[in-house]
């Protein structure tokens, strides 16, 4: 069985062409700007490469909490993840994502702590911490 090729890329970025380093993305059915800050000679007009995987994680936990709550029953009123990113290359050559989950709702101790646990699950979690490979290709002009 080979690879089945997807209908469409999961992401694209385009260059502007506007100068700088401000970049299309498209992810899905949405479009954004990525950019990098003044300070890194951007114009800070979106996320950069490093926000959008966050926001990746972010997403994705949030979602594997909200469907894991609604296959079990669970009423939760409230889900809120933050992402933050810690890197000093002088320390380590690895970047430390830590994230802050906070859940609201009718829950026993045993049931946030299973979220908690589940939150370890979310495949964004998971590619992040496994390792992923990347297979690059020329495109054929």
């Amino acid at each position: 069985m080979t690879d089945a090729v997807p209908t469409r890329p999961f992401a694209t970025a385009t260059d502007t062409g506007s100068g700088g380093l401000q970049t299309f993305v498209t992810a899905g059915p949405s479009t954004i700007v990525a950019d990098i800050s003044v300070a890194q000679g951007g114009l800070d007009l979106g996320p950069d490469p490093h926000e959008l995987v966050a926001a990746g994680l972010a997403a994705c936990t949030t979602m594997t909490l909200r469907l894991y709550a609604n296959r079990k029953g669970w009423t939760v009123s409230h889900m809120h993840v933050e992402v933050f990113s810690h890197f000093d290359k002088d320390q380590t050559p690895h970047e430390r994502f830590e994230r802050v989950i906070s859940i609201e709702g009718d829950l026993t101790d045993e049931q946030l702590e299973r979220l908690f646990e589940i939150a370890e699950k979310c495949p964004i979690h998971q590619l992040l911490t496994n390792g992923a490979r990347v297979v690059t290709t020329v495109a054929g002009n």
